[in-house]
């Protein structure tokens, strides 16, 4: 059976108790007397101890374990331990001078903008210096700067630090912007890996290991793995919900490469070919009728549920069940009742995965 925790209020009573039983009669209900104030540290040194002796257990345990303790579970199961944080790449349009240089090296800065819309200044250097053919190029750039704060939209304002002679002082990010940054693995995500390393230990290449090792590469996080191309073969399929989140979680062609590079090194040569296709986005609309409790927070915790409900159930080729989307719907804070007319959503293709279209509220 569980070992019972002591309230603070409770471990103050055994405390009391205990002075009346072995100090006949010391009273311990007296405002500021020795012994109440004695009593008092007792309990309380004792409780505080409990609650450290709680949290000690919590961490011996790898599916409770938090921060420092959770990452040494990771470092224990997971080849590379906790997933850090990247930095984004891309290219920026700057424009000059003909003849201008713009040298290998040069920094610029971008504000952005964290969760709490704090401005933040983000470094970016030059890796492929350029010299103007005409009064503008393209330039090749790194973040300086780890997290999926870096990546930036195309058209996103740069400024040089130090700028370089006949060129002008900012630039704009160039198409499709600079991506690639992601922030390092959170507990819950390192937790979620190494569970199922434990669970489901390495088979020399069954399907779940090409899950592990696609999980592995920094943002990604979600993986299938599946026999769709035939017999010696292993198409694997990923998600960047966070990296890619203006994209709907989708890989860049980018994203795959460096999957199938990742699981090239890792992969037993008895598979002839294994592929990283692009998964194809399958929105469904759905129409809320007579919804009681009909306010913007309302409709917000609904589309809210509705994404969360995919983002755990969706998966390429997998069905959507009506009641799972009724169940959303229903869960969502502030929703009473409503009407919803919703059927079984399949998938068009082994490749489809099925996400939230356009939610209208009539």
């Amino acid at each position: 059976m569980p070992w019972p925790f002591i309230s603070l209020r409770d471990r103050r009573g055994q405390v009391r108790d205990s002075f009346a039983r072995h100090l006949p009669g010391a009273d311990t209900t007296v405002p500021n007397s020795t012994t109440r104030a004695m009593a008092e540290a007792m309990a309380a040194l004792t409780h505080d101890n409990d609650r450290h002796l709680d949290w000690v257990a919590r961490m011996m345990m790898p599916d409770t374990a938090e921060g420092a303790f959770a990452e040494r579970w990771g470092n224990i199961w997971l080849p590379d331990g906790r997933k850090p944080a990247t930095g984004s790449a891309g290219a920026m349009t700057v424009t000059g001078s003909v003849g201008a240089v713009v040298p290998v090296g040069a920094i610029l800065t971008a504000s952005v903008y964290d969760a709490a819309g704090t401005s933040v200044a983000y470094e970016f250097e030059v890796v492929g210096g350029v010299t103007l053919a005409t009064t503008s190029a393209v330039v090749a750039i790194e973040s300086l700067n780890a997290g999926a704060l870096a990546n930036l939209d195309e058209g996103a304002r740069l400024a040089f630090v130090d700028v370089p002679g006949g060129i002008d002082g900012t630039a704009m990010v160039a198409s499709p912007g600079l991506a690639g940054g992601s922030d390092q693995e959170t507990d819950a995500a390192l937790i979620e890996r190494y569970i199922a390393r434990i669970q489901e230990p390495p088979h020399g290449g069954a399907a779940h290991d090409y899950v592990d090792w696609a999980l592995e590469v920094p943002g990604v996080t979600r993986a299938w793995a599946a026999r769709e191309m035939g017999v010696g073969t292993m198409t694997v399929r990923i998600m960047l919900d966070r990296v890619r989140a203006s994209a709907g979680g989708f890989p860049q062609p980018e994203d795959r490469a460096l999957v199938l590079a990742h699981i090239e090194r890792l992969r037993p040569v008895t598979v002839a070919q294994v592929f990283v296709p692009s998964n194809i986005a399958q929105p469904v609309d759905l129409t809320i009728d007579d919804l009681v409790g009909d306010t913007p927070e309302a409709r917000a915790a609904i589309r809210t549920e509705l994404a969360a409900m995919l983002r755990a159930r969706a998966a390429p080729g997998r069905m959507i069940y009506a009641s799972w989307i009724r169940e959303a719907v229903s869960a969502a804070s502030g929703e009473d009742h409503h009407d919803l007319t919703a059927t079984n959503q399949a998938p068009a293709s082994a490749g489809h995965i099925i996400t939230l279209g356009t939610v209208t509220f009539t």
